[in-house]
C-alpha cells in the first residue's frame, strides 16, 4: 500500500512540475508561430536559431509527456487492465511515431 500511494504521490508531483513548465512554454510558443505565420522564409528563420529550436523540443517533450500521464488516468478510469496495456502500448507507438516525425523539423 505504501508503494502505491507513493507512486501516486511521484505522479502528482511530476504532473505539477509539467504543468509549471507548460505555462510559461505555450505562451512562448503562441507568440513564435504568430510571429512566423506570415511566410515560410520567417519560419525557416526563427527555426534557425538554435535557442527557439531548444524551445520547440522542450515544448515538444513537456506536451508528449503531459499527454501521456493524462491518458493513462483516463485509461486507468475507464478500461480494464488488459485494454488498459494495450492503449498505453498505442499511445506510446504514437508518441514515439510523432516523435521521430518531429526530429526532422528542427534539425534539418
Amino acid at each position: 500500500m505504501d508503494g502505491a500511494v507513493m507512486k501516486a504521490s511521484q505522479k502528482w508531483k511530476i504532473e505539477r512540475i509539467l504543468y509549471l513548465a507548460l505555462i510559461p512554454i505555450s505562451y512562448w510558443f503562441v507568440l513564435f508561430f504568430v510571429n512566423s505565420h506570415s511566410d515560410i522564409n520567417s519560419l525557416n528563420m526563427l527555426l534557425s536559431n538554435m535557442t527557439n529550436k531548444i524551445l520547440l523540443l522542450i515544448f515538444f517533450v513537456v506536451s508528449m509527456l503531459h499527454i501521456k500521464i493524462q491518458l493513462g488516468k483516463v485509461y486507468e478510469d475507464y478500461f480494464k487492465f488488459n485494454q488498459m496495456k494495450t492503449y498505453s502500448f498505442f499511445t506510446n507507438i504514437v508518441i514515439g511515431a510523432s516523435f521521430l516525425i518531429f526530429l526532422p523539423v528542427l534539425f534539418f
